[in-house]
């Protein structure tokens, strides 16, 4: 079987070659019940921080489930123009969507944040499942499309907070009436983007993140949803970047 025919689960532990690592078979149901993995067959094993191996399973009980590292690979780099995406709080299905492509596509860290217009519960109500949700979210799209790095995702912040302590080359908010074309902007090696709710952000909001550094810039006379928004502008900076 080639490297690519392999499946890819998250696993977050050091893989030492020739190791053999007991692991609870209740935290890998999709490999165990829908992709049907049984004593012999192989996968990849990736940790998120960029360390992946290859790894064979030994043996399934009632309870365990016992693999061996066969092969270490070696540390993948991050690849491409450093992503830092401000995505403002909106429903949970688009909201999750966004995370899932963003890491598709790269994104570094991910930031949900609280705007004015955001209408969703803005309270700390099941917050660490929430957080552990989109984690999970973040892994399995790490998983389908190779990438080795899960962006880092913070908790949800104000979006004056989070303007003044991100750091990039180049900072850009997304805004309908913006003068400045996206395809304006110079590329840098980093690069933070703030996206709006469905009501967009305040004429306030942008001038705060002006003040901060953000640049405001449109990407056309369509109205996208937020979540296309987010997908359309990281995509064009790819191409920009001439990654793709």
């Amino acid at each position: 079987m080639s490297n690519s025919e392999y499946t890819r689960t998250f696993l977050d532990l050091p893989y030492i070659e020739g190791e053999v690592i007991s692991l609870y078979k209740k935290d890998f149901h999709h490999e165990l019940n829908v992709l049907r993995k049984r004593a012999g067959d192989r996968f990849k094993v990736f940790d998120g921080k960029g360390n992946s191996a290859l790894a064979e399973i030994l043996n399934i009980d009632k309870k365990i489930l016992k693999i061996l590292i066969i092969e270490n690979y070696p540390l993948s780099n991050r690849y491409g123009i450093q992503i830092n995406l401000g995505q403002s709080l909106i429903k949970n299905d688009p909201f999750n969507l966004t995370i899932q492509k963003a890491t598709e596509l790269g994104v570094g860290n991910f930031s949900p944040l609280l705007t004015e217009r955001v209408t969703v519960n803005r309270t700390n109500v099941n917050l660490e499942k929430r957080i552990e949700k989109w984690n999970q979210i973040a892994k399995g799209a790490c998983a389908q499309c190779g990438e080795n790095w899960i962006p880092e995702i913070t908790e949800p912040l104000k979006i004056e907070d989070w303007s003044k302590v991100i750091n990039s080359d180049i900072k850009i908010v997304l805004y309908p009436e913006a003068e400045i074309m996206l395809s304006e902007i110079e590329i840098k090696d980093s690069i933070s983007i703030a996206i709006g709710p469905e009501g967009d952000f305040t004429e306030e909001e942008i001038r705060g993140l002006k003040e901060d550094g953000f640049i405001p810039v449109t990407i056309g006379p369509r109205i996208l949803r937020a979540e296309t928004a987010a997908i359309s502008v990281i995509s064009a900076l790819r191409y920009g970047a001439k990654e793709f």
